[in-house]
């Protein structure tokens, strides 16, 4: 992996920025911990230092917008093999996990909320039928890593295995510190070929299938039983955000829709649990509930 290069502009002129090894990889930890959006934008931190059932420990797992759990793991001095066995062996761990079983994981690191609950509060265009760790992801993450563990990832990924490496590029000034972040595989781009993408979402094979269609109308069904609350919405386009209120013209999801009718009127259902709710959805024109297609 090359080496990133760092200037700063000094009365019109470049002058180079001393680069050296970040030797402490337990400061990447703590940076990652405190902030994962350094690494991963679209991803919310299930915990650190997370046990398995066989007594090992995963530095850092995480669960982006696709709902796939990530593995993040610091080289710490590990040999090529020591590093890339471990990171298989969390994610063959981590692939048994269900949603039960990441909601044990937040309880013991002190987050009272649910995974589902933390992914509809944290993605505005939360997708309703999110399969929640259909596919797992790993990053080795180091100050610098040796080629052999490069050309083994690559190869990993290459052939369709969601891995990658991640590294920090430090540099030091007379007054400051910086950090640059480098990634060894152009974002899963192997998934490409591999036949192994993740499987469509329920609205939108709906969409491709051309069940539902751009125009027609759809009722959030347990909202009928509010006398006078009854809200009607307009399927306006594909995709995210897809719903045009009838009377306020505001835009939503599907799930984000139905988490404002329940916390608006205080209906008995969990706003931020919506993968049944296709049952609570019907078509207005077809009288048939999406579920149903």
């Amino acid at each position: 992996m090359d080496k990133t290069k760092l200037w700063k502009v000094e009365s019109n002129k470049l002058v180079e920025i001393n680069s050296n090894n970040l030797d402490y990889e337990d400061r990447i930890h703590k940076w990652i911990e405190e902030d994962i959006s350094i690494v991963l934008p679209d991803a919310i931190l299930i915990g650190s230092k997370i046990l398995t059932d066989h007594g090992k420990e995963i530095d850092l797992l995480a669960i982006d917008e696709n709902g796939d759990l990530i593995v993040l793991e610091l080289k710490r001095g590990l040999t090529t093999r020591e590093v890339t066995a471990q990171v298989l062996d969390y994610a063959s761990w981590i692939n048994t996990l269900d949603e039960d079983g990441i909601n044990d994981i937040l309880t013991k690191n002190g987050i009272e909320k649910s995974v589902s609950e933390l992914m509809s509060e944290k993605f505005d265009d939360y997708e309703e039928d999110i399969e929640i760790n259909e596919n797992q992801k790993i990053y080795i993450v180091g100050s610098s890593i040796d080629l052999i563990t490069e050309r083994i990832c690559k190869y990993l990924a290459g052939n369709g295995l969601q891995i990658n490496v991640l590294t920090f590029d430090y540099f030091q000034d007379d007054e400051n510190e910086f950090i640059a972040r480098n990634f060894l595989v152009n974002e899963f781009d192997s998934l490409k070929d591999t036949g192994k993408k993740r499987k469509g979402r329920y609205i939108t094979k709906l969409f491709q299938e051309e069940k539902i269609k751009v125009g027609q109308k759809v009722k959030y069904i347990p909202l009928s039983e509010i006398k006078g609350m009854e809200k009607i919405a307009t399927i306006y386009r594909k995709g995210s955000k897809c719903l045009k209120m009838d009377d306020t013209g505001e835009t939503y999801s599907f799930s984000g829709l139905r988490k404002k009718i329940i916390l608006e009127n205080g209906l008995d259902l969990n706003p931020h649990f919506p993968y049944w709710q296709w049952t609570e959805w019907l078509l207005i024109d077809k009288n048939t509930k999406l579920s149903d297609l």
